[in-house]
């Protein structure tokens, strides 16, 4: 759905009334290449609008790929060159950049604010100590994204799907029928490791997955843990992947399924848009053929079968932050601007009742999944900072190409906690 942004934005401004930059300011962000264009266009609405209302402030966006933003993102953080604000997963990465000073307290500036317009829950995903550092933007989960085409012509009945060994069956069905099961993207790591974190829920729960990664109850070396890593083996073992997996991108991931390579793929919300913009034609799936699904459910397990996976993701300040970025951000994050990216399909905000503009039926589907979750599991890459975190990437990735066993996975990793 497209829209003329700019009046309808200058509009918003007015209704919500910043603060005005008196001074001449640049204002510098780093975030994510989003996975649709429009985005960018929707962004850059926004930033005119504010730009029009408030003479004498530039605002500067600098995109970059996944990878590499995390790459970047550290050194330039400890740099004179660094962003008034950048994109943030909270988590474990944000604990650590507190802890290491480069986040901005902005609680004077937007605790009123964020009060009227934010959920408390949401805005303690940004807050470390009592002060705030940060905005939520938006909510994401990971889903399991299928293709009704495929279901069909392997003869796999995608609705009764329910536990994590009818999930296997229908891997095998699908394998049996000369059907790509599952596509991959091995060589970014983290695709992988959706299926250990989404198990680790399933099997042991949240507060239990907390504890282990805290090194209670033997830490990872925890019999609950390796069979967490037992099973997601017995996925492994049935060879689900397509040939390459292992040097694949998360974008040639997308962009296969797509293109209609493979029955499944975890990943996203996101996945909406992604499929589309990385797929040969530029189309995707059509529309009859695109199927979504929560993660199985594991029958005995400690988790509660509604927990989800995902993030809560949104912009940090950076140490030394200007107040015109933090006016910028209190407007990027407001009601009548969230509601812009819902109705546009880009978004699951964050602000409170801008959810209501959602009209893409996959994003209503995720948006209703995690208002009723039990627990909110943030993805353990981000939860588990970025030493431990990289660490649950590697053995996913390891364990995915039979380089390692269960058991010699959890060892790594709680080695890597010991190390801390």
């Amino acid at each position: 759905m497209k829209y003329s942004g700019r009046l309808a934005l200058s509009t918003a401004i007015a209704i919500v009334g910043f603060t005005f930059a008196a001074n001449a300011a640049t204002v510098r962000i780093m975030g994510i290449e989003p996975n649709d264009p429009y985005e960018k266009t929707i962004n850059q609405e926004v930033v005119d609008a504010y730009e029009a209302a408030h003479p004498g402030t530039e605002i500067k966006i600098e995109y970059l790929e996944n990878s590499a933003f995390k790459s970047k993102l550290p050194t330039v953080l400890q740099s004179d060159k660094r962003p008034h604000l950048y994109w943030s997963w909270a988590g474990g990465v944000l604990d650590e950049q507190y802890r290491n000073g480069v986040t901005e307290d902005i609680t004077a500036l937007v605790k009123d604010d964020f009060a009227k317009t934010l959920p408390e829950g949401a805005v303690g995903a940004f807050t470390r100590d009592g002060k705030i550092v940060g905005s939520p933007t938006k909510v994401s989960l990971i889903m399991m994204w299928y293709n009704k085409a495929l279901a069909k012509k392997a003869g796999v009945d995608v609705e009764s799907i329910k536990t994590w060994d009818d999930f296997l069956s229908a891997v095998k069905q699908a394998k049996d029928a000369g059907v790509t099961p599952i596509v991959a993207g091995g060589k970014d790591k983290f695709p992988l490791h959706f299926y250990v974190a989404y198990l680790a829920e399933r099997i042991i729960g949240t507060d239990a997955l907390a504890a282990i990664r805290n090194g209670e109850n033997d830490g990872f070396m925890n019999e609950d843990f390796i069979k967490v890593l037992k099973e997601y083996k017995r996925l492994i073992d049935l060879e689900p992947f397509q040939k390459g997996f292992a040097s694949a991108t998360f974008s040639k991931e997308t962009g296969m399924f797509g293109d209609g390579e493979a029955l499944f793929e975890l990943a996203g919300n996101w996945n909406y848009s992604t499929q589309k913009a990385n797929s040969a034609n530029g189309e995707g799936l059509p529309e009859e053929d695109l199927g979504m699904m929560a993660f199985p459910t594991f029958p005995g397990g400690a988790g509660d079968d509604s927990d989800v996976l995902g993030g809560i993701n949104g912009w940090v300040a950076s140490k030394g932050a200007p107040a015109e970025a933090i006016d910028f951000l209190k407007y990027w994050v407001s009601k009548e601007v969230e509601e812009k990216y819902a109705a546009a399909g880009q978004w699951i905000p964050i602000a409170k009742g801008a959810g209501e503009a959602l009209t893409n039926p996959y994003f209503k589907q995720v948006s209703e999944i995690s208002g009723k979750a039990a627990h909110f599991q943030l993805y353990l890459d981000q939860a588990f900072g970025p030493n431990l975190g990289g660490t649950v990437n590697d053995i996913a990735a390891d364990l995915a190409v039979g380089a390692i066993t269960p058991e010699e996975a959890a060892q790594t990793l709680e080695d890597a906690r010991m190390m801390e």
